[in-house]
């Protein structure tokens, strides 16, 4: 009964942790629209430069 306490403690750090990185995770994958469009842009650019080298 003494390291229940202890395991209490680990389990729930543990718990509180991932649940915070899991919402990090969630709230940076959302891109802006302007994050969006400029992804695009690149990538049809990069396309278009190794396109042109053929």
């Amino acid at each position: 009964m003494e390291s229940f306490p202890w395991l209490f403690a680990v389990l729930g750090g543990a718990v509180i942790l991932g649940l915070v990185i899991a919402y990090g995770a969630i709230k940076s994958s959302k891109a802006t629209p302007r994050q969006k469009e400029t992804a695009e842009r690149a990538a049809h650019d990069i396309y278009h430069k190794d396109e042109s080298k053929n």
